[in-house]
Parts: C-alpha cells; structure tokens; sequence
C-alpha cells in the first residue's frame, strides 16, 4: 500500500489500524497463513482490550472493519474503526486509545513498565504476540495513521517484551500471597536494640526486606542480657535471625520472633597477588593459551 499524506488520510476519512506482518528471515519470504492471520486477530484483540479499560463510551460502541488486505508477503491489513451507532462520533475516542496503545507497548518493551490497560487477559494476547515474532513472523508494524505513534516489533523487541511479561508475571504473583508465618533464618546487619510492641526487640536491615524488627523470646534475653549489652556486642555486625517470621500480604517481612540469634563472620578479603601464578599460561597469551587448550595441546 502506497504511503499517503496526512491530507489524503483526513478526505478519505475514518480512524485506521495498518498491520503489516513480515516473515523472518528463515521463512525464505513466506509467511505461514494460521501465523499471520492469528497474528492479526491477535493485534486487534489487544488493541480491543485496551479499548474497554480505556473508554468512556458504551461497550462495542467501536466495530473494527475489514477494509483491504494484501494477498502476499508481506501480509497487510487494513482496519477501519466504525461506530456502532451512527450517532455517535468516535474519533475522538479511537485517537485516544491509539496513542495508549503506542506509547504503552513502547513502555512494555523497552523499559519493562506496565501500562496501565495491559491486564492479565491482554498480556496473554501480547505474549503470543511476541512468540509469533520469535518464530517464523520476523516484524510486526503497527501504523496507527497519527505522527510519531508508528511502532515495530522485531525479533529482539519481542524477546524483551516477553522477558518484561515475565516479570510483571513474578511481580504480580507475589502481590497475590497472603499473610502467613513460617518458620526459618533471615540475615541481616544489626542497627539498634530497643522495644516492639513493649517487648525487648532488635532492629535489623536484609538486602530483601529492608528494615525488619526482631523481637527477642526470653530465652534470648536471658542468654544474651539486656538490650544494651546486646546493642553494645552486635551493632553493626551481620547476623542471623532465627524464629517465626511473619509475613504481610504480597510477602513483605513485617517481623521475626527471635528464638535464636548468631553472628555471621564475614569473609577475609582475598589477597590476589599471593594466589596470582604469573605462569599459569606457560608464557602464552590467554587467547593462545586457550586455543592450545581446547585442540588438546596441552597436558
């Protein structure tokens, strides 16, 4: 389809989607028919899903038309946005939803963000989307006919914006735990001894949870003294905390019960220049040494 102005768009009038599927480079300039015509159902569906959490019109008042598409490869579709009731302007609306799409898809791939129509029902589609053009479809272009909102999926866009889907996948199952409690360890570095909830307590922060109070059984307390001499013992030092850990929902540490608490030694700094054997590679460089290595050169 030939490229038009932007005053040959606004004669002919309506809002339109240009989808046009490209076969990989393996696919020796053919496209498998089920991958791009699914890959176009698809592209409308997410669009169409954006849509309903986007709109403030009625549901289905936007119908998506056939108006051309090729008969080669690349595969091109054209699909013009109609309003289900004559009465009702669209434009307005359908621009809108555009943009949202264009600039959240950017955001999905290149920074990993969520944009805030993807729900689980779209990422399931977006997820096929960038399977589809891993394998056999190398880009998928959406030409929204507005300036600057045209956007590309190539293989390696795709591969990013699965990783970022799985992400938002392990993100999204941790917010979905409930409170509970478990037993076990957490380590930590010791900032300060006082009370919680009027019980002798320690302050400790994890590279996970952040800052985390510990209080202490009296066992504990009997075994090691008052908040002050434990203050005085472990302050700044890394240790472990053993006991019931209470977790809130989507799984922030929000306490321990103390029943143990052990100091964690750090590990000496090793010294690489007593270790360093100027000799190793026998007077080679690493790259030949390797290379002599890997043909069985060496014994």
């Amino acid at each position: 389809m030939a490229l038009e102005s932007k005053v040959q768009r606004e004669r002919r009038g309506g809002e339109r989607i240009v989808i046009t599927i490209s076969p990989s480079s393996t696919e020796n300039g053919l496209l498998r028919v089920d991958e791009a015509m699914q890959q176009v159902i698809d592209s409308i569906r997410l669009f169409e899903q954006a849509e309903r959490k986007l709109s403030d019109l009625p549901e289905n008042a936007v119908e998506w038309k056939l108006e051309s598409a090729s008969a080669s490869s690349p595969f091109r579709v054209v699909a013009l946005a109609k309003s289900a009731d004559k009465n009702v302007d669209i434009t307005t609306h359908v621009r809108k939803v555009k943009t949202e799409v264009s600039h959240g898809l950017r955001a999905l791939i290149e920074r990993g963000e969520r944009p805030a129509w993807l729900d689980a029902e779209a990422m399931g589609v977006a997820r096929n989307l960038f399977d589809r053009n891993q394998n056999g479809i190398g880009v998928t272009e959406f030409d929204f006919e507005m300036e600057g909102e045209a956007i590309s999926i190539t293989s390696v866009k795709a591969v990013a914006g699965t990783k970022a889907l799985e992400a938002i996948d392990i993100i999204g199952a941790a917010a979905d735990l409930p409170e509970r409690e478990a037993f076990g360890e957490v380590e930590g570095v010791m900032l300060a001894a006082g009370k919680y909830r009027s019980r002798p307590a320690i302050r400790i922060i994890t590279e996970l949870y952040g800052f985390v109070w510990c209080s202490l059984t009296q066992k504990v307390v009997e075994k090691f003294g008052t908040e002050h001499k434990m203050s005085d013992v472990w302050q700044g030092k890394t240790v472990g905390v053993r006991g019931l850990l209470s977790y809130g929902v989507g799984g922030k540490l929000m306490m321990i019960e103390a029943y143990e608490i052990r100091e964690i030694e750090t590990t000496p700094a090793i010294d690489l220049d007593l270790i360093l054997d100027p000799d190793f590679t026998s007077g080679f460089s690493p790259e030949e040494y390797l290379d002599r290595l890997h043909r069985g050169e060496l014994v």
